[in-house]
Order: C-alpha cells, then structure tokens, then sequence
C-alpha cells in the first residue's frame, strides 16, 4: 500500500508504504501591494493546479519585490517539494524562518524534505519541535514515527502511532502501521487484532456488505421471473448508487485493491472535485474498485470534461455510461 498524504493537497509521486506527510501551503492572511497579492494568488492557485514550476515562478517574482516575505519562501519550497527539489525547499524554509520563526507548517516542511533525503534524524529533529508547539498534530506523531521506523527503532515508532490513534482514532492507515509494527515486534496476537481492527474501519468492507445484499435482492427478485435472467445477472453487478441508470461518468482508474481506489479518490479530492469509489463484480466473481467523476447527461458534455480534466489537470479517464464498467 503506497499513499502520501500533503497537508491541503497530495501527489503520489512520491513513494513510501503508509507514507501520511504533511505539507502545508500559506494562503494570503495580510494585505499586499496589489502587485504582490496578485503574484501570491497566482502562486496558490497555480500549485492548486498542479502546475508547480508556474507557482515557483509567481513566489520567485514576489520575492524580488518582497524579499522579507516569509511566506511567499515557504510557499516556493512547497512547490519545490512537489518538483523533488528537496535542497532548494530545505534553503527556502530555512530562508521563512530566518525572517518568521513562528510561521505555521514549517518544521513539518522541514520534516519531510529531510525524510525524503533520508536524514532521518534531522526529520525528527524537526518533528520533535513541530510536535512541542502543536501537540495536537496527529499527523506529526505519524510522521516521526515513520522515521523512527526507518532508523530501526520500533518500540518508539508504536508509541508514536499510539499517540496518533489517541488523537485520530479512525485514522486508518495509523491502525494499519501499528499493526506492521506489532508484526515486526514479534507480537503477532496483537498485531492480528489490531489488523481486524483496521478491515473493519475499510470503506471497502461496508461497500462490499451493500454491494452483497444488492446481489441477493436482484437474485431473490430474478429468480421469481426467469431462472436463467438470474444467472446472468448475477454476472452483470450494478453500480451501488441511488440513482438510475441513465448518462455517463468519467472512470479514472480501475482497480482490485481498495487502497489503490482510495488513494486515486483522495488525489481527485485534493483538486477539488467530487470522485466517487463504485464497487462491482465481474464475470469470474472479482470485485473490483472503480473512481468515477461528474454526471452527464450526455456524451459530448461528458466529453467537454473529460478534455478539461485533461489539459487542465493532468486527469486520464475513459467515458463510461451507468451500470457499464
């Protein structure tokens, strides 16, 4: 299972299993010039868009003329971390705090462009403070677990993760770490509770109950018309959605993991939209995860997004009508 997760927006070009990172961005709090906010507006908004060299850009011009500015250095190092340009975020968060030690976020910056150059240490070093001024960041404790973790130390890792599940409960993918770290601990009883504990957090698992009680019901009510209109469709699952079968939607991805669905629908998220997970069966009895968008009424409307989402953002998708996959 591989997942990052970017405080406001996430990128799964970066990999590591359960990584849950946090980034955050700054966003406008004072008045500018109107040259100034302008450019920083333009650097939010493009980052947004996934477009991480035009927001550099913006940041880089309102730096020129802002140059005590601290927030438009952390924002540029955000957008160099999107890029991997881990050295250059490092300068630009250590340039923020220079001018405003305080600012919000940045030791969790810090946190994960260390992470990603594998210092683990100076990612703890960072998340320690991050931790000491903002106790309640369940993410942090996440996070400095993961380093902890990759430096071997694993009894404090749990601890960190148990502190995260003090604060998060129903943070998945936390259950699911600590439950690896139980695994590696040697505490096998522990850690298969704790992993029964996370199925049954799943979206897939409440889904798959719908989606099987969906199955009876076509069943139970096919077989009272024809026996053989039952069997195929018991081949032929519909979409679980109240809705009837008519128009398009656009499928994103296609997928037999539910992690995997999961992580695509929370990337769809982050860019704003309104992605749903459906969950069929096929032919040889698979279930399979799919990551729709929008609601069509027609093909061409359908079309007109699907080519917006392209050229605008970077989405791939194949146009598909309901109750067809």
């Amino acid at each position: 299972m591989n997942l990052l997760y970017l405080f406001g927006f996430s990128d799964y070009r970066f990999q590591h299993p359960l990584l849950f990172i946090l980034l955050s961005l700054s966003f406008s709090t004072i008045i500018y010039a109107e040259t100034a906010k302008g450019l920083f507006d333009n650097g939010v908004l493009y980052f947004k868009q996934g477009q991480y060299q035009k927001a550099v850009d913006e940041f880089t011009k309102l730096i020129e003329i802002a140059p005590d500015n601290a927030d438009a250095y952390k924002n540029r190092g955000v957008s160099r971390m999107k890029q991997e340009k881990f050295d250059l975020a490092i300068q630009d968060f250590t340039k923020a705090q220079e001018l405003f030690p305080g600012l919000n976020g940045l030791h969790s910056n810090l946190g994960v462009a260390w992470f990603y150059k594998k210092e683990y240490k100076k990612a703890i070093e960072n998340y320690d403070i991050e931790i000491a001024t903002s106790p309640e960041n369940h993410v942090a404790y996440f996070n400095r677990a993961l380093c902890l973790a990759e430096l071997g130390r694993n009894s404090e890792a749990l601890d960190d993760i148990s502190q995260t599940l003090e604060l998060q409960p129903d943070f998945y993918l936390a259950i699911c770490y600590k439950a690896d770290l139980l695994a590696k601990l040697g505490e096998n009883a522990k850690a298969l509770e704790t992993y029964e504990a996370a199925i049954k957090h799943t979206y897939a698992t409440k889904k798959l109950d719908q989606l099987k009680q969906k199955i009876q019901e076509i069943k139970n009510s096919k077989s009272k018309k024809d026996k053989s209109k039952n069997n195929k469709a018991a081949e032929n699952v519909p979409e679980i959605k109240n809705t009837s079968n008519r128009g398009y939607s656009l499928q994103t991805g296609a997928f037999l993991n539910p992690e995997n669905a999961n992580k695509a629908k929370y990337q769809l998220l982050e860019y704003g939209l309104d992605p749903r997970i459906l969950v069929i069966q096929d032919k040889k009895g698979r279930v399979w995860y799919l990551v729709r968008l929008g609601d069509y009424s027609s093909k061409t409307e359908a079309q007109e997004s699907r080519l917006v989402y392209r050229e605008e953002l970077g989405i791939k998708s194949v146009i598909r009508s309901y109750g067809v996959w």
